[in-house]
């Protein structure tokens, strides 16, 4: 009588796990690729601002094949005082490259603080993600959810027995009660 017709296929548990699988897989790839993106976001701006913080102008940069430029100036205290050796370091110095000028360094160093802030912000959004995360974990973990859904399926089924029980045995003393009430009734000396 109040037994419930299932769907042989696919139990609701079957469905709540192939659900949470399906939505775990594409959040997965989502954050892959914010992360992909932060971290080539970082990457970029940190070459930029190492590119940009040469002290000499390169010029052309297929003319030092990608080397960057080594100061060669070394202080008297670490070369015994040989002053010959001052000379020629600032002559190899000013005859390779000249050092920038003040327009160029200012627009580096523009470049470099934009750089800078990008990466802080690349910085704040991976350690959101980090937070969103853990946050996920505790409020998603689907393995709890569908063990405190089962829990809960369990413990409405065991409830909704003793209902039944209860009620069946509610509508046994109530048809007992009723038979005894029509015995009584259509024994009695007043009805005819």
């Amino acid at each position: 009588m109040f037994q419930r017709a299932r769907s042989n296929s696919i139990t609701p548990l079957e469905g709540q796990r192939h659900l949470a699988k399906t939505s775990d897989a594409a959040v997965e790839e989502q954050l892959n690729k914010r992360l992909e993106g932060e971290i080539d976001q970082l990457l970029n701006s940190f070459g930029d601002i190492v590119q940009s913080s040469r002290i000499y102008n390169t010029g052309d940069s297929s003319s030092d094949n990608g080397r960057r430029p080594v100061r060669a100036r070394q202080s008297s205290s670490y070369n015994g005082g040989d002053d010959d050796d001052d000379e020629s370091a600032n002559r190899t110095r000013s005859n390779a490259e000249p050092p920038k000028d003040k327009y160029v360094v200012s627009q580096e160093a523009y470049s470099a603080q934009t750089r800078a802030a990008t990466m802080v912000r690349s910085v704040e959004n991976l350690l959101s993600m980090v937070a969103d995360i853990k946050r996920a974990y505790l409020v998603n973990d689907t393995n709890t959810l569908v063990a405190m859904a089962d829990r809960r399926r369990q413990l409405l089924e065991e409830r909704i027995r003793a209902t039944r029980n209860e009620i069946e045995a509610l509508n046994s003393t109530l048809d007992t009660a009723v038979r005894e009430l029509e015995a009584v009734y259509y024994n009695s000396k007043y009805v005819k």
